[in-house]
């Protein structure tokens, strides 16, 4: 069990953006950020992008310069008792479509998939709940000396 400041995960290698869903943030510091999207029933996440916080957003499509990941993973199983499922994804425009029933999925956005001089995004799901993992910080900071990431 971690004891010192220096030990936790929060700050030393990711950030956490707890309620993402239809919220801008930015990728600040960091290589890669990560949607976990859990829902009872059929999903998606839209995803857009913006220059500066509360500027205007683009749909976040190869034909925008972003790169849209290949594939995402899912779990059926709330408690880890199912292995994990890699399953190629299925776009339309900026919508990536998740699984079709009750299911844990996870996406992750790197920083070379952003278009130039982009650098806040923005993932709405359609249902259920939404995390952003902001990971593989550049710069370890405590947690409280975070960088805010919206704005």
């Amino acid at each position: 069990m971690p004891t010192t400041q220096a030990a936790l995960g929060l700050g030393r290698v990711f950030d956490v953006v707890h309620d993402a869903s239809g919220n801008m943030f930015r990728l600040r510091n960091a290589n890669a950020v990560t949607f976990i999207s859990k829902s009872s029933g059929s999903n998606t996440l839209a995803v857009v992008a913006a220059k500066t916080f509360g500027g205007s957003t683009t749909n976040w499509t190869t034909a925008n310069g972003f790169g849209q990941p290949a594939f995402y993973h899912e779990n059926t199983s709330a408690v880890g008792a199912a292995a994990w499922t890699k399953v190629t994804s299925s776009w339309s425009s900026q919508t990536l479509t998740l699984g079709s029933s009750g299911k844990v999925d996870v996406v992750t956005f790197y920083a070379t998939q952003f278009a130039d001089g982009y650098v806040y995004i923005q993932g709405t799901a359609a249902a259920g709940d939404l995390v952003a993992i902001v990971h593989d910080l550049a710069v370890a900071r405590t947690p409280a000396n975070l960088a805010k990431l919206g704005a």
